[in-house]
């Protein structure tokens, strides 16, 4: 009866093996989640709206195209760095892409690189950056673009 149980026990958790494993080869070929950058930039393209993308900081040697005013930066403030990845020794530069509205506000901002422990407040600090808006042919338009953060551990 032992010899039984055991058996089944095996062949139980076998499956449970099994079946997690199924579950997350299905998961690594799907189509990674849009971040809030992402669907903001699909839904403008479904209504017609133009988004120039372009540069945000440090931008000398950047072509400016014929008729395009490039907004600069006003308020770049600087990410705080988190206690828990000064105690993890983590640093390296954080990209975060941002949607600049017509008025020079950020209204989308979603991290697209660097470290986890780093990426929430560099998306926070992009948040509240501020540049002069961008203009098309004396038309202000929305801008897409990455601002990098650098965290370096002094």
């Amino acid at each position: 009866m032992r010899k039984v149980f055991l058996l089944a026990s095996l062949l139980i958790c076998l499956t449970s093996v099994n079946v997690c494993a199924q579950e997350k080869t299905t998961t690594i070929g799907a189509e990674q989640p849009k971040n809030a950058v992402d669907k903001m930039l699909e839904e403008a393209k479904e209504r017609g709206e133009t988004i120039l993308g372009t540069c945000l900081v440090d931008c000398d040697g950047v072509a400016v195209q014929d008729g395009v005013e490039s907004g600069r930066v006003l308020e770049l403030p600087q990410p705080v760095y988190p206690p828990i990845a000064r105690a993890a020794h983590a640093s390296g530069t954080v990209g975060v892409k941002v949607i600049i509205d017509v008025d020079g506000t950020v209204i989308a901002a979603a991290s697209i690189s660097g470290h986890p422990l780093l990426q929430g407040a560099s998306v926070n600090a992009a948040r509240n950056a501020r540049f002069s808006p961008t203009k098309v042919n004396g038309q202000a338009v929305k801008v897409v673009g990455v601002i990098e953060y650098n965290f370096v551990i002094q």
